[in-house]
């Protein structure tokens, strides 16, 4: 996977130079103990945090298809298909001063934590009241997709999600992807090999491309001219380097 590396390692960059730019979580009382929690709960402390667990499920994604597990990668892939729509989601609140309602639904929700009921020691789960991932795509589409089809898009991004619930939700006909071989079986370490592993390892190099625009789009949000400069030129380079961007499987290949 030419460059992945380095993408991830710019990316990493870039978030850190972004992590500098707000004030760092500090400790709150935690149970009996702490916790580290943002004390500014706003779009950018999200949009950090999304970030961070990106650019990890890409750090991860390397190593599960580097060991064969596909239908781990299956999990983080859709994952980080909802993680790239939200930073993107998030940031046209900063990028396009489009901040709404929505947006302060989406982070009473981000935000909100369990309230744990003492002595007893049971716990009372509030239902968080969270924006439906249809209304996060239609922003997004909306606002940052001008002169496409957002009908269209939209039934393109609910068909990949459908696409890799399988693994999410570990189905049946998801779960047989791991049986096979002679004599036949359940592989329970992993494939590493298989054409499965192939596909989505060239699939990956799709998910590191749309990273390193989430990142783009993160950094501009955050006002961020140096930054936003450096991963414009990193991904021209990545651009010309892979000639195209592979496209997501839709049925896995077996």
């Amino acid at each position: 996977m030419p460059l992945y590396t380095e993408a991830v390692a710019v990316m990493t960059d870039a978030f850190e130079h972004l992590e500098c730019a707000i004030s760092p979580p500090v400790p709150v009382k935690f149970r009996n103990s702490f916790a580290f929690r943002y004390a500014n709960k706003g779009i950018r402390e999200a949009i950090i945090q999304k970030l961070a667990r990106s650019i990890s499920g890409l750090n991860a994604l390397s190593v599960l298809l580097s060991t064969g597990f596909a239908q781990e990668a299956g999990v983080l892939f859709r994952t980080l298909d909802e993680i790239n729509e939200d930073i993107m989601f998030l940031a046209t609140a900063e990028t396009n001063n489009e901040r709404t309602k929505l947006h302060e639904k989406y982070l009473k929700a981000f935000f909100a934590e369990p309230v744990f009921s003492h002595p007893q020691g049971t716990v009372d789960i509030a239902k968080s009241d969270l924006v439906p991932r249809k209304k996060i795509r239609a922003h997004v589409m909306n606002v940052l997709g001008k002169g496409i089809n957002v009908s269209q898009a939209l039934a393109v991004g609910e068909a990949l999600g459908t696409a890799f619930s399988g693994y999410v939700h570990a189905n049946s006909e998801s779960i047989m992807d791991m049986y096979g071989g002679n004599p036949a079986c359940f592989h329970l370490k992993g494939m590493p090999g298989t054409s499965r592993i192939d596909g989505y390892t060239q699939s990956s190099e799709t998910y590191i491309y749309r990273g390193l625009m989430t990142t783009l789009t993160a950094a501009m949000a955050f006002g961020d001219v140096e930054v936003v400069a450096g991963l414009e030129i990193f991904l021209a380079k990545y651009e010309l380097a892979n000639g195209h961007i592979a496209p997501l499987p839709v049925d896995g290949g077996n």
